[in-house]
């Protein structure tokens, strides 16, 4: 009777340290849960981040390629005046 007492021992012994185990366990699957959920809402927020810069670079492109140079702005101006001039001259020999 002596091994049957020791081999309950044993295996009481082994499920005290499974459950144990078990316990450690639902700890450790708990932390990395909130670790996981904690990297989810960066990750969700840095995509966010990442989307707004993406509009941003396409205003800043959009921008650049409208910029007109102050060159291009003055031979704009020398443009429409020149045209200008010769609207009212066809204007002036319509008249006449």
């Amino acid at each position: 009777m002596a091994s049957l007492e020791s081999i309950e021992e044993k295996i009481e012994q082994k499920v005290r340290l499974m459950i144990a185990s078990f316990d450690a366990l639902k700890v450790q699957n708990c932390e990395l849960r909130q670790t996981i959920s904690g990297l989810e809402e960066e990750l969700k927020n840095t995509k966010e981040a990442l989307n707004v810069c993406r509009e941003e670079l396409v205003n800043l492109r959009l921008a650049k390629a409208t910029r007109v140079s102050e060159d291009e702005a003055k031979k704009m101006h020398n443009r429409m005046l020149k045209l200008e001039r010769e609207v009212e001259k066809c204007i002036s020999l319509l008249n006449e």
